[in-house]
């Protein structure tokens, strides 16, 4: 695929992710998708440009796009999904301002089989 076309399936992607957030739908990114794929990663220049049009997106007043990491991370997932990696997007939790607070984070799991750990000692939300 050229690099254009890998960047307009990332813009496409970027522009999705108010109608996958709204509603239930954006569960099914929890889940490995039925089907997995067999690609191991999306061409060059999909992943950023989904995430830099979400930021630019993100900055706009008035529209549905935030630039945060669940924002971020549905695109990824979105552009992974579509050229066939079996991505999962991740929520988790850790304590912060000294254990008075919470921090929430969202990131993308690109094989759910070979799962890392989960970043800055956060702790995934289990799928029931």
């Amino acid at each position: 695929m050229s690099l254009v076309g890998a960047a307009a399936t990332g813009v496409w992607a970027a522009l999705r992710v108010p109608l996958w957030l709204h509603g239930r739908r954006w569960t099914e990114l929890l889940r490995p998708p039925a089907e997995p794929g067999v690609a191991v990663r999306a061409p060059r220049g999909a992943e950023g440009a989904a995430l830099r049009m979400v930021g630019l997106l993100g900055t706009v007043p008035g529209l549905p796009w935030r630039n945060t990491c669940l924002y971020r991370s549905v695109a990824q997932c979105l552009v992974l999904r579509s050229f066939g990696v079996p991505a999962v997007v991740r929520i988790g939790v850790r304590s912060a301002d000294g254990g008075t607070g919470i921090a929430a984070h969202a990131w993308v799991v690109h094989d759910p089989a070979a799962e890392p750990p989960a970043p800055d000692a956060m702790t995934a939300f289990p799928l029931r």
